[in-house]
């Protein structure tokens, strides 16, 4: 059997000290760019494979970050987080960090989060669409617990990191306006107590009212993050209005069952409805037709969490941190206009 690869076997490859291969591996600062280097291509070279137990009592870490998902289910329909955890995976695996994915099912629970902190020994926490009265969460932030939550809860003592979702869902509604529509619906992604759900929903209201256009109770409707949710949203919108003549739907996934019941209603997008989405996720520009929609680049925001509680476990605080990935209107067929690309 081959022997285990130590760290005494690259600082001798090397010609440094145990102590700085340790402190390498361990990711603790203080180490030069160039020696750190060295001592990671000697690792890879050598096949060096860390001892987990040792890490955590060296350290006092499990090197596991949490990503905190409100239901399992959204793993099945909502396209939006493979691509989150992708991204969050990348600097994970940069970093030597394993990726624990757990839901945690509403939230009158307020020890739910704490069972799984100290149950499964994670060093630190990502939250993905945080409702407004989590109190597990909300106790978390309070014990300062290092918890990234992808979205703002508005609190004093938060670590957060969001994208402009307002701006977003008023780009996406200016733009159907733009186009000559002021019967413009709207079908919510999910509830309104989620953060982000209301932030767009928000965006929506504020483009209508800046142009002087009613906003319509019965040109509105909440789907439930998946295509099956948004088929019967748009079924329940257009059978309440005949003049509606365009809709902005928060989400892609969404989206994708919200064209289904356009069609199947007999109609067409974009001739009869035309239809703006939210995230560009992969299958947008395959729809038929594309869709029309606000990029908002989940790998990257998923990227941006990880590195923001790798700093709160450097002991760095990252407060409330807004518009960490750009928002961009890409216009395709689905809204009528002239497509962009």
């Amino acid at each position: 059997m081959r022997k285990r690869v130590t760290s005494t076997d690259i600082a001798r490859r090397i010609g440094v000290s145990r102590t700085t291969v340790s402190f390498v591996l361990n990711n603790v600062p203080g180490v030069a760019v160039e020696t750190r280097a060295r001592v990671l291509e000697a690792a890879k070279k050598l096949g060096y494979v860390p001892n987990s137990a040792a890490r955590m009592l060296v350290s006092g870490r499990s090197y596991t970050l949490g990503l905190i998902i409100s239901r399992a289910d959204l793993l099945c329909v909502d396209a939006f987080i493979p691509q989150l955890i992708y991204g969050i995976g990348g600097v994970c695996n940069e970093r030597g960090y394993k990726l624990l994915v757990e839901s945690v099912e509403g939230t009158s629970n307020a020890d739910a989060y704490l069972d799984l902190v100290y149950g499964k020994r994670i060093d630190a926490l990502m939250i993905v669409n945080p409702q407004r009265n989590d109190k597990g969460l909300l106790k978390l932030v309070e014990m300062r617990f290092p918890v990234v939550s992808l979205g703002s809860l508005h609190h004093t003592l938060e670590n957060s990191v969001s994208v402009d979702d307002v701006a977003g869902a008023r780009a996406a509604t200016e733009h159907l306006i733009s186009l000559g529509h002021r019967r413009i619906a709207y079908i919510g992604y999910a509830p309104l107590s989620y953060l982000a759900a209301t932030a767009r929903f928000a965006g929506y209201k504020k483009a209508l009212r800046e142009q002087k256009i009613s906003v319509d109770r019965k040109l509105i409707a909440s789907a439930n993050f998946s295509s099956e949710s948004g088929f019967h949203a748009m079924k329940r919108i257009i059978g309440l209005n005949t003049d509606v003549t365009a809709v902005f739907i928060s989400n892609d996934t969404v989206a994708l069952g919200a064209m289904a019941a356009i069609r199947e209603a007999g109609l067409t997008v974009p001739d009869d409805i035309a239809v703006v989405g939210f995230d560009d996720l992969p299958f947008s520009s395959y729809t038929n037709p594309p869709l029309t929609t606000i990029q908002s680049d989940p790998a990257g925001l998923g990227e941006f969490a990880a590195r923001a509680a790798l700093k709160l476990l450097d002991g760095e605080r990252v407060g409330v941190q807004r518009n960490v990935v750009p928002l961009k209107l890409v216009v395709r067929e689905s809204c009528g206009a002239r497509s962009s690309n």
